[in-house]
């Protein structure tokens, strides 16, 4: 009888286990606060539970070095926006815009620049669109083979107008593999050599993944190695736009860290959960080839969880050491996911 109750209790989780699309929909991650600004990503579905948008932001409490009014700033940064066809799973399109600060202000009297930033605090900044890029998916046999991109840019051009270029992104993939590359410019209706590749290896989780640039002389790349993942529920992974964006991720780019060891300015730390991971990275280290910054970054990540095996929050221990060995320096960042219903 008693076994009979044990089971009665577990069979709900059993059940979740068992079917993954009941499971409740990360809503949010969000880093913790270092000098009154914090980072968060947001993701809104539709009413069929599929993505319909993706927001990354930049958040400021009132009364902080980084906001001297009395208002919380949010600053959307990024918004991904999804579209359908009908009531199918996969997306057809992917608008991408981002925005940046106009953080930099011309003195015409002496001729001068002075970052408005350190001057006067975010308040003082103006947020402007930078660049929109519309990803159009190509599927041959319920699989992604390409992307055709429009991609509008206001960096180049004069006031009031707009650069339009044509670009690519070619997929290959296999049960093991999935390479992007991406193509550059169309010229003569011929596409230019590819200027970068993404390339992954992986099994039910990522092993490594090769993120590689060539632009002209200029050429950079980064090794991303995972040795350890734990046994609980990767929450992007059960995302409807995963199984078509395999190399897709949940990105956050250079923000805030606590510097546990004053030995070395960490100003380009980066976090990402891949889709493709079914379980949630634990240990990950960062290399970066010859011609980068000389250091390697180490992660140790360690969760907390819910009924569901979910994460719910998150902390971080960077390590960096110099290509030669020598210790840099030691970090730290936080995160707390939530989820609808919960």
């Amino acid at each position: 009888m008693k076994n009979i109750a044990i089971f009665f209790l577990f069979f709900p989780l059993y059940l979740f286990a068992q079917n993954n699309t009941s499971l409740p929909k990360i809503e949010s991650i969000t880093g913790d606060t270092i000098s009154g600004k914090y980072n968060d990503i947001l993701i809104n579905y539709d009413n069929l539970n599929r993505v319909r948008s993706i927001v990354n932001r930049n958040c400021f409490l009132p009364k902080t070095v980084s906001n001297l009014s009395g208002q919380i700033l949010l600053d959307t940064m990024q918004l991904q926006h999804f579209e359908y066809n009908g009531n199918q799973l996969q997306p057809f399109l992917r608008i991408v815009n981002n925005y940046e600060y106009d953080r930099i202000e011309y003195d015409n009297s002496n001729g001068n620049t002075e970052d408005l930033e350190y001057k006067a605090g975010r308040a003082e900044l103006k947020l402007e669109w930078r660049d929109s890029v519309f990803h159009y998916y190509i599927y041959q046999n319920n699989q992604r083979v390409r992307d055709s991109l429009i991609y509008h840019s206001s960096a180049c051009c004069g006031e009031g107008k707009i650069e339009l270029t044509e670009k690519e992104v070619r997929i290959e993939q296999n049960s093991t593999s999935v390479e992007k590359r991406f193509i550059d410019k169309l010229i003569d209706k011929k596409y230019e050599e590819q200027y970068s590749k993404d390339s992954i290896i992986y099994a039910n989780n990522i092993r490594n993944v090769l993120s590689y640039i060539q632009y002209y002389s200029f050429h950079y790349s980064v090794t991303s190695v995972f040795s350890k993942f734990d046994n609980a529920v990767n929450p992007f992974h059960y995302l409807n736009i995963a199984s078509c964006l395999k190399e897709g991720k949940i990105s956050f780019d250079e923000i805030d860290l606590n510097n546990l060891s004053n030995d070395f300015n960490l100003d380009d730390a980066v976090f990402q959960w891949y889709y493709l991971n079914e379980n949630n990275p634990v240990v990950y280290e960062i290399k970066r080839g010859k011609m980068d910054p000389p250091y390697n970054d180490k992660m140790l990540l360690s969760y907390t969880y819910n009924d569901y095996k979910l994460p719910v929050s998150c902390n971080v221990q960077i390590t960096r050491n110099f290509s030669n060995g020598e210790f840099a320096g030691k970090y730290q960042k936080k995160f707390t996911f939530r989820y609808k219903g919960l």
